[in-house]
């Protein structure tokens, strides 16, 4: 009854699944170790791009496409996340060896834990089709020409697919760069960008890379933002946008969006909301952005075997048709052809999988909140639970999509809890039995030590001053049988439990 065993260091989940972008970390030290870079790249099965080169892409680099591949790592480590997949480097083998033909690399074994959707779905032939596909499940469009997302005139031409998640979110830095004219206003006051809550690590890197600061905001310090915003206009500053993530990464908190468009519209700012975590069957967040982006390859593929990002215009902003004029003039659509196919392919069941992962999110969520010390429990190794619900719950329900036809928006599929002590994360991480690794959004459930993983420790004064503790793991929850995901939680807590009671001498 628990949840698959995680196979060894740097083999791919699942097993034998190509193109596979969570790389197997059993271990915490495993984590800090892949954080740091010093895992060696030869054993890696595969890889998740930020974090280390591909093997695929590595073998490309060996032969005559080396230089087009020098040029992309240099773009893609000063974070523009532009280059080639994995899937597109595959294919550059597969020519250098005389295969013209496309190949979309699949799973293909029939006892693959894919194998029943990849069965039953098979793949379109026409990319340009594909890629309308994705573009109006992303929007939200019917048939009839309405959407989902609550903002009138809407359609699919205000959708810019990406080849990443990050490569859309850096367009969004180079498009207010250039419409606004540099680091500079027109007043020649010094553009700083605002964050509202923890936003997602290497949108940080992008912060310091495309304005000349950043200053955090959280939900208690909107007042402040709100002043010097008013003060802004006698200083040498000027706000460019206000960033946010809906909900934040890792702690699920959701800012209060009604009175962020607020501020936005006196001021006349733009906001950008990234809704990858909360996904836009869930969250109704575009009528409060200027621009919405989101991953597609977390919770849209669901699958985890396919790289893609997404950029969505509102129509109704003040800067709609200065943001569109520059995208008219500068968009290029580098999308490889076989990741479109595949990424077609997987989003096709998005709904019942959110339906489902909301489902067993929010049974996890509330299991452990019962057993942490912030929800009553005395003698227990959990501190406390980060999800929708439990966390500024107001600010994400007025948001909320409301019920449409048989699905049920939720609170997504991501659950953190942070433990009593660290001793205690790293013990329950190390013992539970279950897929740990790399990324979210999947439909299988994955166990990460965010801070280990996602942080230096020369951050570690940064995470502590935003309350982002070393013990904090993060779930993201897929589709098994809740009974599963709950059993093997019990049997991790067991051993984290009977570990403190060790440390503490008392018998067990």
């Amino acid at each position: 009854m628990l949840l698959q065993r995680n196979p060894p260091l740097a083999r791919a989940i699942p097993p034998k699944t190509p193109h596979s972008l969570i790389i197997s970390l059993p271990t915490w030290q495993d984590n800090v170790n892949f954080g740091k870079g010093t895992i060696d790249q030869a054993l890696m099965e595969t890889t998740y791009p930020r974090f280390a080169i591909h093997p695929l892409v590595r073998s490309v680099t060996k032969s005559s496409f080396s230089p087009l591949l020098v040029a992309y790592y240099r773009s893609t480590f000063k974070l523009a996340a532009n280059g080639i997949s994995s899937r597109l480097a595959e294919n550059c083998l597969r020519r250098r060896n005389g295969q013209t033909e496309m190949t979309l690399g699949l799973p293909t074994e029939p006892d693959h834990e894919y194998a029943s959707y990849y069965g039953s779905h098979s793949p379109i032939t026409s990319v340009l089709e594909a890629k309308e596909r994705i573009k109006t499940r992303f929007a939200g469009i019917s048939a009839d020409g309405t959407n989902i997302r609550g903002v009138e005139g809407l359609s699919t031409s205000d959708v810019y697919l990406y080849s990443t998640g990050m490569s859309a979110i850096w367009h969004v830095h180079q498009m207010l760069h250039d419409v606004f004219g540099g680091n500079f206003d027109d007043r020649g006051r010094t553009f700083i960008a605002a964050h509202v809550n923890i936003i997602y690590v290497d949108s940080y890197r992008l912060l310091e890379a495309r304005s000349s600061g950043h200053r955090f905001f959280t939900n208690d310090t909107l007042d402040d933002l709100e002043h010097l915003l008013d003060s802004s206009a006698s200083s040498d500053t000027a706000f460019l946008a206000i960033f946010t993530d809906f909900p934040g990464n890792p702690h699920l908190k959701s800012a209060d969006l009604p009175r962020l468009r607020m501020l936005a519209d006196k001021y006349h700012i733009p906001i950008i909301i990234d809704e990858t975590v909360g996904c836009h069957l869930n969250v109704d967040v575009l009528p409060y952005a200027d621009i919405v982006v989101a991953s597609l390859t977390k919770v849209f593929s669901g699958y985890s075997n396919v790289l893609g990002g997404a950029m969505l215009l509102n129509p109704s902003s003040e800067f709609y048709a200065r943001f569109k004029a520059h995208l008219n003039e500068n968009y290029e659509d580098n999308y490889f052809d076989a990741d479109v196919l595949v990424m077609e392919l997987n989003s096709r069941g998005l709904e019942a999988r959110v339906a489902r992962t909301n489902e067993n999110a929010e049974a996890l969520a509330d299991w452990l909140f019962l057993r942490s010390k912030v929800g009553g429990m005395k003698e227990t190794v959990i501190e406390e639970v980060f999800y929708p619900k439990y966390q500024s719950k107001e600010n994400y329900e007025q948001c909320m999509r409301p019920r449409v036809s048989d699905f049920q928006p939720g609170y997504g599929g991501l659950v953190s809890f942070s433990f009593t002590s660290l001793e205690a994360a790293k013990t329950f991480y190390d013992c539970i039995q279950c897929y740990k690794g790399t990324t979210l959004g999947t439909v299988i459930t994955l166990l990460s030590p965010f801070n280990a993983l996602a942080f230096p420790p020369e951050k570690g004064e940064w995470t502590r001053e935003h309350d982002v503790k070393d013990s904090l793991v993060r779930f993201s929850i897929g589709v098994e049988d809740i009974s599963r995901i709950l059993y093997s939680v019990e049997a991790g807590l067991f051993a984290a439990e009977r570990s403190r009671r060790l440390d503490l001498g008392v018998a067990s």
